[in-house]
């Protein structure tokens, strides 16, 4: 676990010392106001899609908005509400009853609480690996968030030099972007090969994996495919 901690302080640390740099290039390109921006774009007649001011890829953002939000969402209820049922998950109970949930966490007014609540406490080493687990992927998926969704893909400065239009395009938002994708696909990968690792179990619990096993496949495939290519 220790280990685990220097990994994500360091990961932090290059991140925000990425985004910090980031700010500072913006800062220094050259000034053109917006207004004279659209018109030239306009006279040139860009396509609207290469728009620096759009998101680095809208397919990935709608991947990830709708993936992510999915494993964000179980993962901050696990991290800050372990062994909480959401009701609108379908056989949720089954996955927490299934993952141990029940033994360190169970839920109030409940069987589990009635036959488990003294020995709660002894589970608490367990309870400690889901959060951290939890928090893992929450991480993650702010990361995906923010790829997908925090910033535009890049600045252009647009003139004209010796009767020419000159043309400038930094898109230091897609290349900032298609590193967090290269990083997260690796991730998802991962996260599919342990799903698929525990998927014969799963099915001794009446708990189908498969829609989770395409969801990560799917978005780990969006993010290789724009991450890479």
């Amino acid at each position: 676990f220790c280990l685990q901690g220097i990994v994500s302080l360091v990961e932090a640390l290059v991140f925000g010392l990425f985004l910090v740099r980031r700010r500072m290039d913006r800062k220094n390109l050259g000034s053109v106001t917006k207004v004279e921006k659209t018109e030239i774009m306009a006279a040139a007649g860009n396509d609207p899609l290469d728009n620096p001011r759009s998101l680095p890829s809208r397919i990935v953002g709608r991947t990830v908005l709708i993936v992510s939000s999915l494993i964000a969402l179980v993962s901050v209820r696990d991290l800050f509400f372990p062994g909480t049922i959401l009701s609108f998950l379908p056989r949720d109970d089954i996955y927490l009853e299934w993952t141990g949930a029940f033994l360190h966490s169970p839920p109030p007014d409940s069987v589990e609480a009635d036959e488990q609540g003294l020995e709660a406490p002894l589970f608490a080493g367990d309870k400690f690996v889901s959060q951290l687990m939890g928090l893992y992927l929450c991480l993650g998926c702010l990361l995906k968030f923010v790829s997908a969704f925090g910033w535009s893909k890049g600045n252009r400065v647009m003139g004209i030099i010796a009767g020419k239009r000159v043309e400038n395009v930094e898109r230091s938002g897609v290349v900032s972007s298609r590193l967090i994708w290269r990083t997260q696909a690796f991730g998802d990968m991962m996260l599919l090969g342990m799903l698929r690792l525990f998927t014969p179990a799963a099915k001794t619990a009446s708990l189908d994996l498969r829609w989770h096993l395409m969801l990560v496949a799917y978005e780990m495939f969006i993010l290789a495919l724009y991450g890479f290519w």
